[in-house]
């Protein structure tokens, strides 16, 4: 014979004991309660994801020659006078500055990578920074998107950006919906990777490498305007020995 569970009396009892109009008022209550005391759930983090490719002047004979067997990049590398970048950012971070014309989005990068021909420059997302200024800072006279990260490389200091500015004369004020920016918000992804800027050379990619102790005159600096970014699927550079 299967026995039979032993329910306790008190238990029995009470469960027939209180009616079920009220038992069904004590749940909703306790329900209503839960819900009310619930932390809000955060907003979806959304993960865009940019490619850009380049090209841009081959640095000088001189230059080439003189770039350190270790330097971070090498010269049969920037004989081919491309490059291209990847980066993806959280479009959902929140603004981290009080300024309400400057937009800081801390932590918001979280990859950076850099090719130029068979390097691969890995920035260490600790130290990218996304700034987005509509007119602040004291120049309300300027608009601007900047991605930037810093590396070190042996005993080399390495700088990337991928900037945007829309400018006019230090008198105009372009605060708010006067210029390209409303405001100090990440602008939408298909707009912040094609912002009007005030000239074609106010859309560039740079990279600048500085040799150790001399902080005065860069090693390396490339600055090009001559690129193509696009919204991108998932990033497709092989993940390389990380820049420290």
């Amino acid at each position: 014979m299967q026995a039979r569970p032993i329910r306790s009396p008190k238990t029995f009892r009470s469960s027939r004991s209180a009616p079920r109009p009220l038992i069904r008022s004590i749940v909703g209550a306790g329900a209503l309660l839960a819900a009310l005391l619930a932390p809000a759930a955060p907003a979806a983090a959304a993960e865009v994801l940019v490619r850009g490719d380049a090209t841009f002047k081959v640095p000088a004979d001189a230059i080439l020659a003189a770039l350190p067997a270790d330097a971070p990049v090498r010269a049969a590398d920037l004989r081919g006078g491309t490059l291209s970048f990847e980066l993806s950012y959280d479009d959902a971070t929140p603004d981290a500055d009080a300024d309400p014309w400057t937009g800081r989005y801390e932590r918001a990068i979280r990859a950076f990578r850099v090719r130029i021909g068979d390097t691969l420059l890995d920035m260490p997302v600790s130290s990218a920074r996304l700034v987005v200024s509509d007119g602040g800072q004291g120049r309300m006279y300027r608009e601007s998107v900047q991605f930037v990260a810093d590396a070190r490389a042996g005993g080399f200091t390495v700088q990337a950006g991928w900037v945007q500015l829309n400018q006019a004369a230090m008198t105009a004020d372009l605060r708010g919906a006067t210029g390209v920016l409303d405001g100090d918000r990440l602008p939408a992804p298909a707009r912040l990777v094609a912002l009007p800027t005030s000239g074609e050379f106010d859309r560039a990619f740079y990279l600048r490498i500085d040799a150790p102790g001399d902080a005065a005159r860069p090693l390396l600096y490339l600055s090009t305007s001559k690129l193509s970014v696009g919204l991108a699927g998932p990033a497709t550079a092989a993940a390389g020995a990380p820049a420290r």
